[in-house]
């Protein structure tokens, strides 16, 4: 029972003993039981107790209920990503003392963690995931599946998609919150698994349609493109169309991120088709709304250096500083996305050498961990052919020995 609880938990917090509060009052276990919620009590002892311990009970058990209401409106705002809302939420929980009470403690720090990721802040997610994981094994069914959720997306927040993929697919059928499926679309995106991204995606797509989240919708449309791109090629036409059609969603809700995410993603196919002077257009627009400080800001700057590289539409001047921007942002940040920018300082600074070790020993390794499939083979067919052309024919057998292995013949049963 409530009033139980809240004695309880106030008892604790000014430092009274069970014997000490119950003194002239009723026996100690009487009281235990009252607090344990095994027991009927009558209104006058629960008054009389809380008089002791100078709370109203009836105003705070307003306050618990309310103080539920308030974490699922938090809930939504994280969901609908309406930072606004989510300060405002946030705000009024952290000034209420029952936010300490057992009962929320887990709920409440999971959604800490959210809003955290929400705000890139991944250390402080880090050490909070830390201290659930702690006691993961008394959580409830659905703070479990809570739990499991927040971890999927510190993973893919992180670039560790594999992970994020793993936990992600523990989730039961118990679980309401079905925005986990974005979660697994953009996971499965990440290693460039796009049949199941687009599965996964269409299931958030019906989730975000019937809970009206028009912010979410528009991500899920975003990512939909992209897997139907991967597929099988849309004219540019087509793909124009549909990414205009998009942008002016982003606009009519004012949503800068989507914006960015749009001018990036539109920029990338761009660039995938060799129009490198309009994907060059798409990337600065993108970057002008950005802070340097901002997650996607390197994301986006290491794909608008390989635009300028391969389409020669800057200086090796103006590029070398980029790259330098990147790699000392990265490095400050401990973002692993360094490892790109250092590729780029040394092609632009042609040592041709130092680049394929580079790739051989410190970013295929990371590929590898993280699971971006698409990266690896990229990277192994550029090594394969440097190997090949520099006459380093052992190193280029044993790399195609090891691709080979790791196929399956579309004929193995087993």
């Amino acid at each position: 029972m409530i009033e139980g609880k809240i004695l309880k938990y106030y008892r604790e917090k000014k430092g009274y003993t069970q014997e000490q509060l119950s003194k002239g009052i009723c026996s100690v276990s009487h009281l235990s039981k009252i607090e344990r919620g095994i027991t009927e009590y009558s209104g006058e002892i629960t008054a009389i107790l809380s008089e002791q311990l100078k709370i109203n009970i009836q105003d705070e058990v307003r306050n618990y209920k309310g103080f539920e209401e308030t974490l699922e409106e938090w809930k939504n705002a994280i969901v609908m990503l309406d930072t606004e809302k989510m300060k405002e939420k946030k705000a009024a929980i952290d000034s209420n003392q029952l936010k300490d009470i057992p009962d929320f403690q887990v709920h409440y720090s999971l959604l800490l963690a959210r809003h955290y990721l929400v705000n890139y802040e991944m250390e402080k997610c880090h050490k909070l995931m830390e201290k659930i994981k702690k006691i993961a094994i008394n959580l409830s069914p659905y703070e479990s599946n809570l739990y499991k959720h927040v971890q999927g997306i510190y993973y893919f927040s992180i670039g560790s998609y594999k992970d994020s993929i793993e936990v992600l697919k523990k989730i039961d059928s118990s679980y309401t919150s079905q925005e986990y499926y974005y979660h697994l679309a953009i996971s499965y995106h990440a290693v460039y698994d796009s049949t199941l991204a687009y599965y996964y995606a269409q299931k958030a797509l019906r989730y975000f349609q019937e809970t009206l989240n028009f912010t979410r919708i528009l991500d899920t449309e975003t990512l939909i493109i992209l897997q139907l791109n991967a597929q099988s090629q849309y004219s540019l036409k087509e793909t124009r169309n549909y990414y205009y059609k998009l942008v002016q969603s982003a606009k009519k809700i004012q949503s800068v991120d989507r914006l960015i995410k749009l001018y990036y993603n539109l920029g990338e196919e761009l660039f995938r088709r060799k129009h490198y002077e309009e994907a060059k257009e798409y990337l600065e627009k993108g970057l002008t709304l950005m802070k340097e400080e901002d997650f996607l800001f390197l994301t986006m700057l290491d794909l608008y250096i390989n635009i300028c590289y391969k389409g020669n539409l800057k200086s090796k001047e103006s590029l070398l500083s980029d790259a330098k921007k990147g790699q000392r942002l990265s490095k400050k940040r401990k973002d692993q996305r360094y490892l790109y920018f250092n590729l780029h300082l040394l092609l632009l600074n042609e040592k041709e050498d130092s680049y394929y070790d580079y790739v051989e020993n410190k970013v295929l390794p990371y590929l590898v961990q993280s699971g971006k499939k698409v990266l690896i083979q990229h990277y192994e067919i550029k090594l394969f052919r440097y190997y090949m052309e520099t006459g380093q024919i052992e190193k280029a057998w044993s790399l195609s020995k090891k691709i080979l292995q790791a196929e399956k013949s579309c004929y193995e049963l087993d």
